[in-house]
């Protein structure tokens, strides 16, 4: 009795085994890996975010001063007694391009001599006298010197003893023809007087 039961456990284990190994040699191997799928449509963009703020603008920087060309005090070539209404001479200003003349600004002034000098820029109209004082360009290099009576009285002794001109180039009309300026930026520098410009620009007076 003792052996049929001993055989018969042998004989489930021997089947278990037989099953396991058989079980073993169906299971194939790993086969190759497919194709890709397609690729699944693309999402929707998030939203850009916010500006952030402007930052605080910096300080205006100084005027360049290195382009900027003037002259010495040129003493006036009028005669000393003009029996005339009106009166020319001329001045040499080698520096004066095309450029300038097209989009510079070209200052001219007048000193007057004695204990109340004063520096006074063209045009200028002297109502006591009926006198008009302005420039005109002559072409590149050149600038003159006008002075006009408007009730043709004659001009005798002219009120200025010398000249002198101030070459900027770029930023504003050189001349409307009479001696204006007309500005073709924010700066016209035909507003600031004599002072104003040569210390804005380091000028010696």
């Amino acid at each position: 009795m003792k052996t049929f039961k001993f055989t018969k456990q042998l004989l489930s284990l021997l089947f278990i085994s037989s099953m396991l190994i058989a079980c073993s040699k169906e299971d194939g191997e790993d086969g190759a890996i497919g194709p890709q799928g397609p690729q699944g449509e693309q999402g929707i963009p998030g939203e850009d975010g916010a500006d952030g703020a402007d930052g605080e603008q910096g300080e205006k920087g100084d005027t360049g001063t290195a382009n900027v060309i003037y002259s010495g005090w040129i003493t006036s070539g009028f005669e000393a007694n003009i029996l005339d209404d009106s009166a020319t001479f001329d001045i040499e200003a080698p520096s004066l391009t095309q450029e300038i003349i097209d989009e510079g600004a070209v200052l001219v002034y007048g000193r007057t001599t004695g204990i109340d000098s004063d520096v006074l820029p063209l045009p200028i109209y002297i109502p006591t006298t009926h006198e008009s004082y302005y420039h005109r360009l002559e072409g590149v290099g050149q600038i003159q010197i006008r002075v006009v009576t408007d009730d043709s009285s004659l001009i005798g002794s002219t009120l200025f003893s010398d000249y002198r001109y101030i070459l900027i180039p770029g930023g504003v009309e050189a001349s409307n023809g009479i001696g204006g300026i007309t500005g073709k930026s924010s700066t016209d520098y035909s507003n600031m007087s004599y002072e104003e410009i040569v210390a804005q620009f380091n000028i010696p007076e």
